[in-house]
């Protein structure tokens, strides 16, 4: 159990008060209780309220439920994914946190039913007999960042799904996501 104080308790420690010091600028002789059921239910409705407002509140500094970014004093940037899936609005964010550090990200999109070139493919089998491709996600779980570096995400299903992130040493050295529709090959198997 932890002994810090958090935000919700200072803030049920100063109702507390303000309902004592009411209570007796207007209580007669006869004092009612401090604690009824009525007032906790209130008090601590308002501070899972203010708690909540304090977690969804804007400009909440380079945090995301999908990733958290850790600036060192070198000027590198750690990237961690807390998700599997960066929406393409995250990354998006994403990309407006990192360019003051000299990062650019870029957001590619791919039409439904392809992939990049050279991407590998698994092949699953569909109920009428068919193939259906399915790709494999790739994505490091922790990157570090240099200024000059370019993050590259490529998506599925325009942009619903995170296909694969790439980081590169420079913008001459982003190898562009040719699109291809995959062919089955008999020695890819689901």
């Amino acid at each position: 159990m932890t002994t810090r104080t958090t935000f919700e308790d200072r803030l049920l420690a100063e109702l507390q008060g303000e309902i004592e010091r009411r209570e007796s600028a207007s209580a007669p002789a006869a004092r009612r209780p401090l604690f009824t059921g009525r007032r906790l239910v209130m008090a601590a409705g308002l501070c899972a309220a203010t708690g909540l407002a304090v977690v969804l509140s804007p400009g909440t500094p380079a945090e995301s439920p999908a990733y958290a970014l850790e600036r060192h004093d070198d000027g590198t940037v750690t990237l961690t994914a807390k998700e599997q899936y960066i929406d393409v609005d995250d990354q998006r964010e994403l990309a407006r946190q990192l360019r003051p550090n000299g990062i650019e990200v870029e957001v590619q999109i791919l039409r439904p039913g392809y992939g990049c070139e050279g991407d590998t493919v698994l092949w699953a089998h569909t109920p009428e007999g068919g193939r259906d491709p399915i790709f494999t996600i790739h994505w490091a779980r922790k990157i570090t960042l240099h200024r000059g570096n370019v993050l590259v995400f490529v998506n599925f299903n325009d942009g619903t799904e995170p296909h694969k992130v790439d980081v590169y040493p420079t913008e001459a050295d982003v190898e562009p996501c040719v699109p291809v529709k995959p062919k089955p090959d008999q020695s890819q198997r689901a």
